[in-house]
């Protein structure tokens, strides 16, 4: 055994003087270049790390889903048209896998009654102040395509309503809706990313009532949408 040690220890020496940077005593050559000031962050790379700031901007639909409605003396069923709406955020990295996302502003729906006994009806427009809160888990944080996964909530509550020609004004109430999230961010170079998402709002049933007539509906959201993101 010894003498393999005593063979082996010159051809260590010989491999290690081939290392950049490696000498005796494992000191470090010159390199010519002034080493980065302690607590200096990296430039920027493919990859989103703890304490990174992130604001997206997208274009989103919002596609109501599993929609269910009652109404009480002419029948028929309330329908919410698809929207498409500009749609922003802001995500900090508490760590390098996880981050907090927020956004807030202002939502636009247009209601419509749908095959009654009086026929179709057309509701109003219903301005809604929203706010979104969620916690992401993010994949694969130093990737060039980052995955995440999110859960959170969502509140919302009507600044403005304006009825349709021939309805009286009617109130609604705030709302609190559970969120699901899915996305992924993709390094496009320097600090901009694109990015893709989906998120499922289980939006509660809410009852209202127009002219002395109760309506009922009930639906959940689904938000899809593509855009851009800027780290800071």
């Amino acid at each position: 055994m010894s003498a393999f040690v005593s063979r082996l220890v010159p051809i260590l020496g010989a491999l290690l003087a081939l290392v950049p940077g490696a000498g005796p005593a494992g000191a470090a050559e010159p390199s010519g270049e002034a080493p980065p000031p302690a607590g200096a962050r990296p430039e920027p790379g493919g990859g989103l790390r703890a304490g990174d700031w992130l604001v997206r901007g997208r274009l989103a639909g919002s596609i109501p889903t599993e929609s269910r409605s009652r109404i009480d003396l002419i029948g028929g069923r309330v329908e919410t048209p698809a929207a498409v709406l500009p749609d922003f955020d802001v995500s900090y990295f508490l760590t390098d896998h996880v981050a907090v996302e927020a956004q807030a502003g202002a939502v636009r729906t247009r209601p419509v009654i749908r095959d009654s006994l009086a026929g179709d009806i057309a509701i109003g427009s219903i301005w809604n102040a929203a706010a979104m809160g969620l916690v992401q888990l993010h994949l694969l944080p130093g990737a060039r395509l980052n995955p995440y996964l999110g859960i959170g909530v969502a509140a919302s509550t009507p600044i403005a309503i304006t009825p349709a020609r021939g309805i009286p004004d009617f109130k609604l109430k705030a709302q609190v809706s559970p969120v699901l999230q899915a996305g992924l961010d993709y390094h496009l170079g320097g600090n901009w990313f694109a990015n893709a998402m989906v998120k499922y709002v289980f939006v509660p049933t809410q009852s209202y009532a127009i002219g002395g007539v109760k309506v009922e509906a009930d639906l959940n959201m689904l938000v899809v949408g593509a855009g851009l993101g800027y780290r800071f």
